[in-house]
């Protein structure tokens, strides 16, 4: 992107014991015990090693640990770290080294905008409204001082080249991914929103991520359909990121839900920087991976989420163009690939192509046509009990049964007769197949009489034309084709039977 500063990591944490326990782990050699009150590793040949020891900082690099703590038996098991202070509990992988030709410490220069008569910069490509459904929000975080007006132009370039990278690596296997940002109409053209959030001083620069975190999310970042990209005016990390460590390959993978936020200090306000960090929140890099670090990296370069982050991480050039170091995914086998193989490891374990955050074009292995179009939808209901939830129709999550006592349900005990529920879109989704799933508890909650679906025309509701059917079948997607329709709504209209209640577990929705 022009004026972006190149943007990798190149120098290792530093922890002998860090990396000792991950190889450890990777191999499948750690078993936890408790020795004088610490979790230790055994390999198996006596030597032990402390899970929960936390590097030194090196606040030279950017390597500032503070805050962050390891409990191997605590929700970011022993692969990850824990910021401390937050709620819910946070993970990341912890912080990254400045790269090459950046400095924690100095502030990168700000570009200046485009001058009138140039052609007005913008996303290639946007999608509906610029606001519903899961979207990258970018926040411009300072205390007291701002500059704003300074860097606004340097903030929508860097997250357009965010954007770069992640759709030209995707045409490296045939596909098509844009980062779907919030985003307005800027001199005629869509480009990414910019928030302008001011918090305290001590928050903004303390050695430590959770005062940043937890006053941001006190200014109303806290959306569970976003995430967060940190421009930061602080001069303590390069950047750090959140990352799930979620290896399911399931659209109910942490990665595809927020809040999370990534986070880049001023001297590493870089298109590369951003898109690692990023990266982080959408899923990469997970230690189970072919060429994983076993601290959210990989070691076959070149590539944006590749780099020596250890003292006994090997890093192996397998891409020999240096170019590539603003490229995703070497040989695209590790963690985002439109397009896996049959059989290989992104066809079985989570690939960033597939996250919920992206907008996915006609090419690669994951093409719009065959997704759960769903999962972007705003659910709602003619009624639903207070102790059920009607964001669990379109939650991802696959039940084990009709009468699921695990997952969210919506129901609508003790109401009975008809009552609907229905997916609404930002924008006009073309469909020809749905699938829904029954609920029925066998406590008032019984599969409906009769069920349908029906679409809403512009003026009304109207049901599916041609629909091949309408079983009322337990424990067991019901698959339903019908011509197809364009519509922003779509609705599941149930009929009681007798004095039941009626509810659902799950909808997709498909376009073909």
């Amino acid at each position: 992107m022009p004026g972006s500063v190149p943007a990798r990591r190149r120098l290792a944490r530093g922890s002998t014991t860090r990396i000792a326990v991950a190889v450890l782990a990777a191999l499948g050699l750690v078993g936890v015990s408790a020795f004088a009150g610490t979790a230790l590793a055994d390999d198996g040949a006596g030597r032990r090693a402390d899970l929960t020891a936390v590097p030194a900082n090196d606040a030279a690099k950017g390597l500032v640990y503070d805050g962050l703590q390891r409990r191997p038996a605590g929700p970011c098991g022993a692969g990850l770290l824990e910021v401390k202070g937050t709620s819910p509990v946070m993970c990341t992988h912890g912080p990254d080294a400045v790269p090459a030709g950046l400095s924690v410490k100095s502030s990168v220069p700000a570009l200046t905008a485009a001058p009138p008569a140039a052609a007005a910069q913008s996303l290639a490509v946007c999608e509906g409204d610029g606001t519903s459904g899961r979207r990258v929000e970018v926040l411009y975080i300072h205390g007291s001082t701002s500059r704003y007006t300074q860097y606004l132009e340097t903030f929508r370039t860097l997250a357009e080249g965010v954007d770069t990278i992640f759709n030209e690596s995707a045409k490296e296997t045939g596909g098509e991914r844009h980062v779907r940002y919030v985003t307005e109409t800027v001199n005629g053209v869509c480009r990414p929103v910019v928030r302008n959030v001011q918090i305290a001083d001590a928050a903004l620069n303390a050695n430590d991520w959770a005062p940043l975190l937890n006053a941001v999310k006190a200014a109303g970042y806290t959306r569970t359909d976003r995430k967060y990209l940190q421009f930061v005016d602080a001069n303590v990390y390069c950047g750090i990121g959140g990352l799930a460590g979620d290896t399911r390959k399931s659209d109910a993978n942490r990665s595809n839900s927020g809040p999370e936020y990534a986070r880049a200090d001023n001297g590493c306000w870089s298109a590369g920087v951003a898109a690692h960090e990023l990266g982080h929140t959408l899923g990469a890099v997970n230690n189970n991976a072919p060429n994983a670090s076993g601290y959210g990296h990989c070691t076959d370069e070149w590539d944006v989420m590749c780099y020596k982050d250890g003292d006994n991480v090997v890093i192996r050039t397998v891409c020999a163009n240096r170019s590539h170091d603003d490229r995703l995914d070497c040989n695209h086998d590790d963690y985002y690939s439109t397009n896996p193989p049959a059989g290989s490891y992104l066809s079985q374990y989570y690939n960033v192509a597939d996250n919920l955050f992206l907008i996915k074009g006609p090419g690669g292995g994951n093409p719009q046509p065959d997704s759960n179009l769903a999962r972007s939808a705003t659910p709602s209901a003619s009624y639903t009990s207070a102790w059920e939830s009607v964001a669990a129709i379109n939650d991802g999550i696959d039940p084990p049964s009709s009468n699921d006592t695990v997952n969210p349900r919506w129901g609508t005990w003790p109401n009975s007769g008809q009552q609907w529920a229905e997916l609404t879109w930002s924008a006009n989704q073309t469909l020809r197949r749905a699938q829904v799933y029954l609920f029925d508890d066998n406590q008032g909650i019984d599969v409906p009489s009769s069920w349908k679906l029906q679409y809403w025309t512009g003026s009304a509701y109207a049901d599916v034309p041609g629909a091949s059917g309408y079983p009322v079948t337990a424990n067991a997607y019901i698959t339903v084709t019908f011509t197809q329709v364009s519509t922003a709504r779509l609705r599941v209209v149930l009929q009681s039977n007798g004095t039941s209640s009626v509810g659902l577990l799950e909808v997709k929705a498909y376009a073909s």
